[in-house]
């Protein structure tokens, strides 16, 4: 019936026809001119008890449309080119033939966000090598075939190089059970509740430490971001909140600096991790290793708050203000380093403690440059590889002595005599501010380093009566 309409059009065109016929036919006649389909088709009919009365007159309008064989309504090629579009300028516009794959607008995208090279050259010109090439592009892996392909295409073709130095590729995330996030199966928890509950910060961060950054799936799990905001951000606040708590009492002033010749061996070794974080971080993210920069965030704010704020509580309590002017310092560095990390997060931590910028984000990237410690050292860059490499001495020692204590079912709060050592060619051996650490953490009187030993470390666990005693005040105070 639609073919018949084709027909007559070619052959009386201009003129007006009668065309006298049944219901069913009619209606198909008017579903036809329109394009229409089976389901659209029927739904014409359904709207109507009875199509057209008898000897009722309609008026059928028709214009020649692009259509398939079935004269149902088709935009695409070669359906399309049949159908000629009239030019303001009296002409007929016909559509070019080769046709470009569809994400060739979006591998045009450098050279079409500057409109090039019709304006802003003197910002982006790849001849002139002004905006191009770009550092970096990132996408997920299922874009490899899509832009990053048509991105590379066409900047070679056009421009002889790589429109990007480097890309980031991220992969997928899928969920817990490692299925395909389904809003119909409902496998994963809504995103709005998870920042609701742990912050979008400790959701950046879980992603960020993941094997997603590095173009490999991820099997998303709500008990690994609690664990980051557990670990790591409840941490973060609690060192915080610990500064503020004691830093008026030591009368520090905002303004304070940090001085140059740090005299306590836990204020150069965090002011050393510090710099190291600066550097690690830094070389991460300059090779684009966002997981490697972030997990070494994490390690830090581990050793700020269960190594140096645990083990200087007595110095802040009794107002040392050289422990709070270091703990102010190495916050607001921190606040700069983990920005780009945990933004939110990192902006309060700058305006608590006293930023000087409006906001941490307008600071810039902190540099590794060391401040000096005791002089007279062959090298400042050694003395701070050296102080680093100490301290993981000191607290693998430290772990080993608590293990000791706890297989002897000795709790820490009970002072022992004294802790012997393999006698080794340690380098905390005559360090008398490294072994007070050390006998700190263990609660013992001394140490001796001995050969006479079968393991590393072996705790003497005779208790006094004096000894005892000791134990029972300790008990009391921290009870009281």
């Amino acid at each position: 019936m639609t073919g018949f309409l084709y027909d007559i059009d070619k052959k009386y065109k201009g003129k007006t026809i009668l065309i006298i016929t049944h219901s069913t036919p009619a209606w198909v006649l008017f579903a036809g001119a329109r394009g229409d389909g089976v389901d659209e088709s029927l739904s014409l009919i359904h709207e109507h008890a009875e199509f057209i009365s008898n000897a009722e007159v309609k008026e059928l309008d028709f214009v020649p449309l692009p259509h398939n064989e079935d004269f149902e309504l088709d935009l695409h090629r070669p359906y399309i080119d049949a159908v000629p579009l009239v030019c303001d300028c009296g002409g007929v516009m016909k559509r070019v033939p080769e046709v470009f794959d569809c994400w060739f607008e979006s591998g045009s995208m450098p050279y079409g966000q500057a409109h090039y090279p019709f304006e802003n050259k003197d910002t982006f010109d790849p001849e002139a090598g002004r905006g191009y090439p770009a550092d970096f592009i990132a996408e997920g892996l299922d874009q490899t075939r899509g832009w990053f392909y048509t991105l590379l295409v066409l900047g070679a073709g056009l421009f002889g190089e790589a429109p990007y130095k480097h890309v980031i590729v991220n992969g997928l995330v899928l969920a817990e059970d490692g299925q395909k996030m389904s809003k119909r199966l409902k496998n994963y928890p809504d995103p709005v509740y998870i920042i609701d509950t742990y912050g979008a910060d400790a959701l950046r961060y879980y992603l960020l430490s993941s094997p997603v950054v590095r173009g490999e799936d991820l099997n998303f799990s709500e008990k690994g971001v609690a664990e980051i905001y557990r670990k790591i951000i409840s941490r973060l606040y609690n060192v915080v909140s610990f500064y503020n708590l004691y830093a008026e009492g030591a009368g520090q002033k905002r303004g304070d600096g940090l001085k140059r010749d740090l005299k306590n061996v836990l204020d150069q070794w965090i002011t050393a991790r510090l710099g190291e974080l600066k550097r690690i971080v830094t070389e991460a993210l300059e090779t684009y290793e966002l997981d490697r920069g972030t997990k070494e965030i994490g390690n830090f704010i581990d050793d700020l708050s269960t190594w140096y704020i645990r083990r200087s509580r007595d110095r802040f309590k009794n107002s040392d203000k050289e422990a709070t002017v270091t703990t102010r310092y190495v916050l607001l560095e921190l606040a700069k380093i983990i920005a780009p990390f945990m933004p939110f997060i990192a902006e309060e931590i700058y305006k608590q403690i006293g930023g000087k910028e409006e906001s941490v984000h307008l600071e810039n990237w902190p540099v590794f440059a060391p401040s000096g410690l005791r002089q007279g050292k062959p090298s400042l860059s050694d003395e701070l590889e050296g102080l680093l490499g100490q301290m993981l001495e000191v607290r693998r020692i430290a772990s080993l002595g608590l293990e000791a204590r706890d297989k002897a079912g000795i709790k820490v709060r009970q002072p022992l005599s004294k802790m012997k050592i393999k006698n080794q060619k340690s380098k905390i051996k005559n360090n008398e501010d490294l072994l007070n650490l050390i006998k700190d953490e263990i609660n013992v009187k001394d140490i001796i380093f001995s050969d006479d030993i079968e393991g590393e470390v072996e705790l003497d666990t005779v208790i006094t009566e004096e000894l005892k005693k000791e134990g029972t005040l300790r008990d009391l105070t921290r009870a009281i």
